[in-house]
C-alpha cells in the first residue's frame, strides 16, 4: 500500500543484480552509510510449511540517526541485514530517490548442506546496501523477499541439554520458529544497540497450523485483510513468530487474554496452564509492577526447549507433559513467564551483560519458595547456589556482568551466581525496597534497554545506598570468597567471643553471617571481614559451645570440596569418568543415561566396563556411573562398601534409610563423594524393571544426592549435606 504523499521508486531485481558487481569491485564503496533506525515496522508474509518456502514483504519508516555533516548532493548508503537464504526480490522507497542496490556474499559455496539450510557455525546475515541519491532526514523503505528456511531441529539437540540455541529461522511441517534469524529486513544496529520499534505483522493463515507471535492479537486488522495480525504491545527490538498443528485453548484472567496451544494428545493439561498463568501473574504483579500486555500465551514447542518471547512462552512437549509438576515446579512456567517483565518487557542492553537470567532466576526458581512458605527449600537453593559453582574451575569463574559476550561466564554463573547475587541485594538494600525498585524498573523501562549500571542506579534510589562497591564485587569481578573460620576462642573473664577468619585472595568486603550455638539455644550474628585473615569479635550473650559460618548461606561463597553436596553435576566434573554398565543386553534408557555423562567429556577421558570386567584403577581415581545389575557384581559391590554407599542392593530391589523398594516400578538415582577425585562423585542408577528407569532428559536437573521413584515419579529426595560446625575453645 503506498503512504499517501510519497513518491515511490521501483528497484527491478535485474538492476540489483548489476550494481551489486559494481560494488563489489569498489564502484559505490565511497558512499558513506548514513545510520538509520526503524521507528515501525509492517511485516506481511505466506509461510509453506511443506517447501520451507516464505514470500515476504516489509515497509520501514527509517530515521536518521547520526550526526555527521553530509553533503546535501553526496550519495550515501543505508545498510540492512537480512537472512542468507532469503533474496530481496523488489525495492520501493517513499520520500526519497533510490540511487541503485547491492548485495554482499556470505562466504563460499558448502559441500554437503541441504538446499536452503542454515550454515553450520556462526550465523552470519547476508547485508544489503541501498544508495540514495542523497541525504534524507527520513523515508519509508519497501523490502519484498523470498527464499526458504530450514534448520535440522535434531541437529541441535544435545544430550542432557534443555535448550537447542542452534534454532534460529526454520519454516517446515514440524513446526515454525521465525525468531533472531533476520527473517525480515532490518537495519543494522548502531553501536551493536537494536533499537526498539513498532511492530506489526500479518500472516497469511497457514493451513493446519495455529500461529503466535510476540504481539497482541488485532481482530479489526484481520477482518480488514484476511490475514492474521498482530501489533506489539510496547517497542520491541524484533518481531517472533511460531506456530505449530496445534488446538488453540482460551481463558481470561482480569484484563489479560490467556491463549494455550498444544497438540491434541495434551487438551486435558489447557485448563491447569490457564489457570497457572493467572495464579503467577496475581503472584507477581505486587511484586515487580502489572504484566506489560493485555495477551498472554503457552505454545507446545516442537524442540526441546523453553523459550520465552513478548507476550508468549514456548514449552518444551516434555515439559508440557509433566502436567502439574511443570506448572507448579519452580523454574519452568513461572521462569519463562517472568521473562515478560525481564528480557521482553525490560530489554537486555546487548553492549553490557545479560542480567536477566540472573533476576529471573532469583524472583522464580528460589523466591518462589520463600512466598511458599518453604525456608527449607529456600536455604537449599541458596546452598546449591554456591555448592554447584564451586565446582567451576578458576579459569571459567568468569564475572556475572559477561554473561551474553564473547567469551563471557557460562550459563551456571548467569542463573545460580546471578540468583545469589540478587538475594544478597535484596538484603543489602532491604526486602522492601528492592522489589519497589522492581516495580520502579518495570514502570520505566518497558521496551527499552538496560543495562546492569541502570539496574545499580534503579537499587541506589530505592535503597538510598551507594551500591558501587557492590556491583564491582558481584557482578564486574569474577570468583567469590573461600571463607573458612579457622578458630573460636570465647575469654571467660572478658564474657568476649574472638572468631579467626579466612578467605582467599582478592579479598571480598562480607558481613559473615555467624550462629552462635550456646547449647540449648542459638543466636545469630552479623562480622564485617574485608581481609585475608582476621580476628573478629562478635558479641554474645552466653557461653558458646560451637559456631557455624553462614549455615543458612545468604552469603554467596566457594566451598572445600569436601563440603559440597555431591549430585550427578559431581559425577559429570573432572577429567577422567567410567561408565560400569551391566552384564548382557543392556536396556536403551541406560545407553542413553551413559551418553548424557559422557557428554561432559573430552574424547579420551572416558572408560566403558561391563560388570565382571572392571579393573582395579577403573574406579579408583575416576568419577563413576555405575548402572543397574552392575551394582551388584562383587567388584563394584565391594567399591561400594568401602566408600560407604548409603543405598543396598539385592536380588529383589535395594534399601535406604532402612525402607527396602522391591516393586518392579521403583527406581533410585543416588550420588556420593568419590574419596579418590576431590569434588568428583559415584552415581548409581537402579530400576526393578527396564521401565522403571529414569529419564535421561530429566536426570541431570535432579539437584539431590538421593531420588527414589516410584513409577515415574521422585518420592523421596535426600541431600548428603556435611556442616562445618567449629568448636569453641575457652580460654
Amino acid at each position: 500500500m503506498k503512504p499517501p504523499g510519497h513518491r515511490l521508486i521501483r528497484v527491478p531485481r535485474s538492476l540489483v543484480l548489476a550494481v551489486c558487481a559494481s560494488f563489489l569491485a569498489g564502484g559505490c564503496a565511497t558512499a558513506p552509510r548514513m545510520a538509520v533506525r526503524a521507528q515501525r515496522y509492517r511485516i506481511d508474509v505466506q509461510l509453506d510449511p511443506a517447501t520451507h518456502r516464505i514470500v515476504g514483504r516489509t515497509s520501514m519508516d527509517l530515521v536518521r540517526i547520526d550526526e555527521r555533516a553530509l553533503s546535501p548532493d553526496q550519495p550515501v548508503a543505508i545498510e540492512l541485514q537480512l537472512h542468507p537464504n532469503l533474496r530481496i526480490t523488489d525495492l520501493h522507497a517513499g520520500g526519497v530517490e533510490i540511487r541503485s542496490s547491492a548485495t554482499t556474499r556470505v562466504g563460499p559455496a558448502r559441500s554437503g548442506a541441504a538446499q536452503g539450510s542454515e550454515p553450520p557455525g556462526d550465523f552470519v546475515p547476508r547485508r544489503h546496501f541501498v544508495f540514495l541519491k542523497r541525504p534524507v532526514e527520513s523515508l519509508t523503505l519497501f523490502v519484498e523477499y523470498e527464499g526458504t528456511l530450514f534448520q535440522d531441529v535434531a541437529a541441535g539437540e544435545k544430550p542432557g541439554e534443555i535448550h537447542n540455541f542452534a534454532m534460529r529461522a526454520h519454516v517446515g511441517t514440524d513446526g515454525i520458529y521465525l525468531a533472531d534469524g533476520k527473517w525480515y529486513p532490518q537495519p543494522d544496529a548502531t553501536d551493536g544497540l537494536p533499537i526498539p520499534a513498532d511492530h506489526t505483522l500479518l500472516v497469511a493463515p497457514v493451513a493446519g497450523f495455529e500461529l503466535a507471535a510476540s504481539g497482541e492479537r488485532d481482530p479489526v486488522l484481520s477482518e480488514q485483510t484476511g490475514a492474521v495480525a498482530w501489533r506489539s504491545p510496547y517497542p520491541l527490538s524484533e518481531m517472533v513468530l511460531v506456530g505449530g498443528a496445534h488446538q488453540v485453548h482460551e481463558g481470561r484472567h482480569r484484563d489479560v487474554t490467556i491463549r494455550v496451544h498444544l497438540k491434541p494428545s495434551q487438551s486435558e493439561q489447557a485448563a491447569g496452564m490457564i489457570e497457572s498463568v493467572g495464579r503467577y501473574m496475581d503472584r507477581y504483579e505486587p511484586l515487580i509492577g502489572p504484566y506489560p500486555a493485555r495477551q498472554y500465551t503457552v505454545v507446545d514447542n516442537f524442540f526441546s526447549s523453553g523459550f520465552a518471547f513478548p507476550t508468549f512462552t514456548l514449552l518444551s512437549s516434555a515439559v508440557i507433559d509433566m502436567g502439574e509438576r511443570s506448572r507448579s515446579t519452580h523454574g519452568y512456567l513461572d521462569h519463562e513467564m517472568l521473562h515478560s517483565w525481564w528480557g521482553n518487557g525490560v530489554h537486555v542492553d546487548p553492549r553490557d551483560g545479560n542480567w536477566c537470567e540472573a533476576l529471573t532466576s532469583y524472583c522464580t526458581n528460589y523466591y518462589g519458595f520463600v512466598l511458599d512458605g518453604d525456608e527449607q527449600e529456600a536455604r537449599r537453593k541458596r546452598r546449591n547456589f554456591s555448592h554447584f559453582l564451586s565446582r567451576l574451575k578458576p579459569e571459567n569463574d568468569l564475572p556475572l556482568g559477561t554473561f551474553g559476550q564473547k567469551d563471557g561466564c557460562n550459563r551456571s554463573i548467569a542463573y545460580d551466581k546471578g540468583a545469589a547475587v540478587f538475594h544478597m541485594l535484596a538484603r543489602t538494600i532491604g526486602q522492601e525496597r528492592f522489589w519497589s525498585a522492581m516495580r520502579r524498573l518495570t514502570s520505566g523501562y518497558v521496551g527499552k534497554f538496560v543495562s546492569w549500571d541502570d539496574i545499580r542506579r534503579v537499587c541506589e534510589a530505592e535503597g538510598g545506598k551507594d551500591l558501587g562497591p557492590f556491583f564491582l564485587q558481584w557482578v564486574r569481578r569474577g570468583g567469590a570468597p573461600r571463607l573458612a573460620i579457622e578458630a573460636a576462642k570465647f575469654d571467660s573473664a572478658s564474657q568476649s567471643l574472638t572468631i579467626t577468619l579466612a578467605q582467599g585472595d582478592p579479598p571480598f568486603s562480607l558481613d559473615v553471617p555467624i550462629r552462635v550455638d550456646y547449647g540449648s539455644t542459638t543466636e545469630d550474628v552479623t562480622a564485617h571481614f574485608d581481609a585475608l585473615r582476621a580476628d573478629v569479635k562478635v558479641p554474645v550473650s552466653g557461653t558458646p559451645r560451637t559456631v557455624e559460618l553462614d549455615p543458612d548461606y545468604h552469603l554467596f561463597r566457594r566451598m572445600a570440596p569436601e563440603q559440597i553436596v555431591p549430585t550427578t553435576a559431581s559425577t559429570r566434573t573432572g577429567k577422567a569418568f567410567t561408565c560400569v554398565l551391566p552384564a548382557g543386553d543392556v536396556p536403551e534408557p541406560y545407553r542413553k543415561l551413559q551418553s548424557v555423562f559422557a557428554s561432559s567429556f573430552k574424547e579420551g577421558e572416558t572408560l566403558e566396563r561391563v560388570a565382571g570386567g572392571v579393573e582395579g584403577d577403573a574406579l579408583a581415581e575416576r568419577c563413576a556411573l555405575i548402572l543397574g545389575d552392575a551394582a551388584r557384581q562383587p567388584y563394584v559391590e565391594a567399591f561400594l562398601g568401602a566408600i560407604e554407599y548409603p543405598v543396598e542392593f539385592n536380588e529383589d530391589g535395594f534399601e535406604f534409610d532402612g525402607v527396602e523398594y522391591h516393586d518392579p516400578g521403583d527406581a533410585v538415582l543416588c550420588t556420593t563423594p568419590h574419596p579418590g577425585v576431590p569434588g568428583g562423585g559415584v552415581t548409581v542408577i537402579y530400576a526393578n524393571s527396564p521401565e522403571a528407569i529414569p529419564s535421561s532428559f530429566a536426570v541431570p536437573m535432579y539437584d539431590r544426592s538421593v531420588v527414589i521413584f516410584q513409577h515415574g515419579r521422585a518420592t523421596v529426595k535426600h541431600d548428603l549435606e556435611r556442616r562445618a560446625i567449629v568448636t569453641v575453645e575457652r580460654t
